[in-house]
């Protein structure tokens, strides 16, 4: 069932609807969190702030536009106020002290995201995100984000050479 019509569906009070909007979501959701907040715990509270707003606001979801690009809108906005929130917060980086989160390992996928995050910027990092990670085609993306098809796929293919050029240059 398409994203519209369960919208629909969720502000006609049908609470099963939600749980089909996140399972279509959720990676673009976090992904889109994750690129402007740069912090995987900050990127799921936006997360669950994003789903309770979609909850409140389901009604004012105008019936036949693009649903995924109102829910990546309230993404973006959300992760921006709890970023611009956390200015003079301090982070710690889970690989130099990983016994806080209660690990003693970081994979090689999670080096590669964190390279990501810190040579792309947000639009590339969310568009290599959701092509590589969430498995989504460039048009898709395109009506996601609001942005031509031809704009997605040079961006895409920047930040697949920015991330070329870096591991070139770090072997």
């Amino acid at each position: 069932m398409t994203l519209d019509k369960l919208m629909k569906k969720l502000s006609d009070g049908d609470e099963a609807a939600f749980g089909q909007i996140y399972a279509q979501t959720r990676k673009t959701v976090y992904y889109i969190a994750l690129s402007v907040v740069k912090e995987r715990a900050l990127a799921e509270d936006v997360m669950q702030n994003v789903y309770l707003s979609v909850l409140k606001s389901c009604a004012q979801y105008r019936s036949g536009t693009n649903a995924a690009a109102w829910i990546a809108k309230i993404t973006r906005n959300e992760a921006l106020k709890v970023r611009n929130s956390r200015v003079r917060v301090s982070y710690v980086d889970e690989r130099q002290s990983p016994e806080v989160f209660g690990t003693q390992q970081t994979d090689d996928y999670t080096l590669l995201i964190d390279l990501a995050k810190s040579i792309l910027t947000e639009d590339e990092f969310v568009i290599l995100m959701l092509v590589t990670a969430a498995g989504y085609k460039r048009r898709e993306i395109s009506g996601m984000l609001d942005m031509p098809v031809p704009t997605v796929t040079w961006r895409f293919n920047k930040a697949i050479e920015k991330m070329r050029k870096s591991l070139e240059e770090n072997i």
